[in-house]
């Protein structure tokens, strides 16, 4: 198949035809081995393989309007189209039973074959939630491995600012046209992704983010992950629709454990009751992904701001709660809450007398 100008039109018009969708688009174009040839076929040809009444929608005035300004947009905002005729179309996107005939990209095309860690949960996300995105973010992306995400509110805009924090890779899927950022409030992060990383979207520019886009891009976001962390999520939450499609197709998921009183959580530890893989360090998780080679290395890959200067502090010394305040300039207060989190997570360990060293 092409991947000419004329090919991604007619996948787009078929795309938005009525009564087609993605299923039947694919049959149509492994009919008629292109899209163009499927707009074209006679009305008896078409309506074989697509159904009966769908041939008059391919000249509908309104959906040609449409698409054509979708594409001048797109052409307008310097956009590129990438399509299954492709040669970097992702190979587990093929994998999916609806896979999307053309992705809108914006930055750095470079990422789109390059598996990443995707990081999601909860819209309404804790803080403890919205920290660990953050620090899970800022870990992966100085291991070398892009991030992925929504670029929702909570745990999906955490993860992408950790990611850029860290001077790394980035990749927003969305569930609106790329010509805008959704939520609003995300402006300056899209803008981010946008000049530092990548924002892929099958939606052309000017679709709305309508409720039953976002079913469809957590697919695309599974199909472009080596590995889906749920941070925190509810009983009802888009995340658990990412990780069925990671299942799916055979995408390791991991799960953050969170306290069983949050509803937030309930979703995320119904996971690890299924078998999910549980996040209880990020600096061990790291380490699962890469084969990192020492602990030290991973903790400062994994750990920004106050806590992380702690862990440096500690290196191989044995420190009490004063010492370490005064070297960090904190109160022994702000101190032990930095020390009591890191021994949760198992980066510390606490010594008789309230002294600490790095966990080894």
């Amino acid at each position: 198949m092409s991947d000419s100008s004329a090919e991604v039109r007619a996948l787009l018009l078929l795309d938005a035809m009525p009564g087609i969708g993605l299923v039947r688009l694919k049959r149509l174009v492994g009919h008629f081995k292109s899209a163009e040839a499927a707009l074209v076929a006679p009305d008896d040809a078409f309506e074989a393989v697509a159904g009966a009444g769908t041939a008059p929608g391919r000249r509908e005035a309104g959906v040609t309007g449409q698409v054509d300004a979708s594409l001048a947009e797109a052409a307008r905002l310097g956009m590129e189209v990438c399509t299954w005729g492709s040669a970097d179309y992702p190979r587990a996107l093929h994998h999916l039973h609806d896979p999307p005939p053309v992705l809108f990209l914006r930055g750095r095309r470079e990422l789109l074959n390059r598996p990443a860690v995707s990081v999601v949960g909860a819209r309404h996300a804790t803080a403890r939630a919205r920290e660990i995105g953050e620090r899970l973010g800022h870990a992966v992306a100085r291991a070398g491995l892009p991030v992925a995400s929504g670029m929702a509110l909570g745990v999906d805009g955490a993860a992408h600012r950790g990611a850029l924090v860290a001077g790394g890779d980035t990749i927003a899927v969305l569930g609106r046209g790329a010509d805008r950022a959704y939520p609003e409030a995300h402006r300056r992060l899209f803008r981010d992704i946008v000049a530092r990383g990548l924002v892929v979207s099958e939606f052309p520019p000017g679709t709305p983010p309508l409720p039953q886009n976002f079913p469809r891009r957590n697919r695309i976001l599974a199909a472009l992950s080596r590995a889906v962390v749920v941070v925190e999520a509810g009983a009802t939450s888009g995340a658990l629709i990412t990780v069925d499609h990671a299942l799916d197709l055979g995408i390791d998921v991991w799960s953050v454990p969170g306290p069983i009183e949050v509803p937030t959580c309930e979703g995320s530890n119904r996971l690890l009751a299924d078998g999910a893989r549980p996040l209880v360090s990020v600096a061990a998780f790291v380490q699962a992904l890469t084969g990192a080679a020492t602990q030290l290395e991973l903790v400062a890959q994994s750990v920004p701001g106050p806590a992380g200067r702690l862990l440096a502090c500690l290196g191989s010394e044995t420190l009490g709660v004063d010492q370490l305040a005064t070297r960090l300039e904190l109160s022994p207060a702000e101190t032990l809450g930095l020390l009591t989190e890191m021994e949760l997570e198992g980066l510390v360990d606490q010594l008789p007398g309230m002294r600490f060293r790095k966990a080894a």
